[in-house]
């Protein structure tokens, strides 16, 4: 993509958008629709743009709208690179020159991550075959008396990936997360968190980021075989103010096949006797949790 200054009006920069350069914007969309669960009206929101407009781009029932749409569409893209493989939007040549080495060096990388922390492929194994699925993820928010419900993805073992000499890849996973606007709180964002997971000494690590901020998760796994929650702790970055904070956390297990259209009026940031109404376990997942609250700010000296 060409290096253009987000800051500009959005008539100027999509105007500056290049045929080529708008293609890979709605292969963008539609990347992020497949591999990240965002719907069409989640991006249409986050860009702020008309839902019918995004998905006309996406369906290319559209060439090429108008210039300001694409600016704020491009400005998002842009602000969310983390959601796209790397190099998505480099050009032809440095996308052959990246793919000979591709492979190998992801292998290797997993390997070196392996042999650094020594993982083995039994803890890999356990997860795929354990842990892959669809959960609730449970916490207190960051903002007073409300509580935090995001959906999080451990996702399977791919069919068509096979153990090579360099073992298991790790296992992956997304965490989806939707806040209201500090200011207006009619107005909802959202973030995804793409990361890495394993198992170790009895405990399942969740590591990954998002826009750079760091987001873990340390769970106790399960005593028993056909379990419904996991509990744990999480070290997060507020969306509000970028300071980090940790918190108790407790999944709910939904299975390995769900869609997150069944539950998504009930994924976002929600008051405390809001969220009692909302979900029938929620005293017992707030027993969980217990009162300590969250430990956030600065230390003190």
């Amino acid at each position: 993509m060409a290096d253009i200054d987000i800051s500009g009006p959005d008539r100027q920069i999509g105007s500056l958008l290049s045929g080529e350069e708008v293609e890979r914007l709605r292969e963008a969309i539609n990347w992020v629709r497949r591999h990240r669960g965002l719907r069409l009206k989640e991006i249409a929101q986050d860009c702020d743009a008309p839902e019918h407009t995004v998905r006309n781009f996406a369906y290319r029932k559209s060439v090429r709208p108008d210039s300001a749409f694409l600016g704020r569409l491009y400005k998002y893209i842009v602000s969310n690179r983390e959601l796209l493989p790397e190099g998505f939007f480099s050009s032809q040549d440095e996308v052959q020159a990246a793919a000979r080495e591709s492979v190998l060096g992801r292998l290797a990388s997993y390997d070196l991550i392996k042999m650094e922390i020594a993982i083995s492929e039994s803890d890999l194994k356990r997860v795929y075959d354990r842990y892959s699925g669809y959960y609730l993820c449970f916490r207190s928010s960051y903002q007073p008396e409300t509580m935090s419900v995001s959906w999080l993805h451990i996702l399977p073992l791919r069919p068509s990936v096979k153990a090579s000499r360099w073992g298991l890849p790790l296992p992956r996973f997304t965490i989806y997360t939707r806040y209201p606007d500090p200011v207006d709180p009619s107005v909802t964002h959202s973030n995804v968190v793409v990361g890495y997971t394993y198992s170790r000494h009895g405990h399942i690590y969740l590591t990954g980021s998002h826009d750079g901020a760091l987001k873990s998760f340390i769970l106790s796994e399960p005593t028993i075989t056909n379990f419904t929650y996991i509990q744990g702790v999480s070290l997060l970055t507020s969306a509000t103010d970028n300071q980090p904070f940790a918190s108790r956390v407790v999944l709910q297990h939904l299975g390995a096949e769900t869609s997150r259209d069944e539950w998504s009026e009930r994924i976002g940031v929600f008051p405390t006797d809001q969220f009692k109404d909302r979900f029938d376990n929620a005293d017992a997942v707030l027993r969980a949790l217990g009162g300590d609250g969250l430990l956030r700010g600065a230390p003190t000296r």
